[in-house]
């Protein structure tokens, strides 16, 4: 059976292994601190960007299914018609 004192011990070394690593981590992040701030805007830019364009297609979409009553109106209301009769038809 451990003993406390023999887990004590173990905590303490454990301890001083993650002090270690995490002054070397610190030393590694100091230099790549600059490329990760370069990496994150460009990643930030891209999703703006991407973003951006989908909610032009968005307006878009939204734009023609606004139209499409008034250029298709036999289209939309036959449309409308197979829609409820297949709403009413699931139960």
């Amino acid at each position: 059976m451990v003993t406390k004192a023999q887990l004590e011990a173990e905590v303490a070394e454990l301890r001083r292994q993650l002090a270690e690593q995490s002054s070397a981590r610190e030393g590694i992040s100091a230099s790549n601190s600059g490329k990760q701030a370069d990496s994150h805007k460009s990643m930030t830019d891209g999703i703006v960007e991407s973003l951006d364009e989908w909610s032009t297609q968005l307006e878009e979409v939204m734009t023609e299914l606004e139209e499409f009553p008034h250029k298709r109106p036999i289209l939309f209301a036959l449309g409308i018609f197979t829609l409820g009769y297949l709403l009413g038809r699931s139960r």
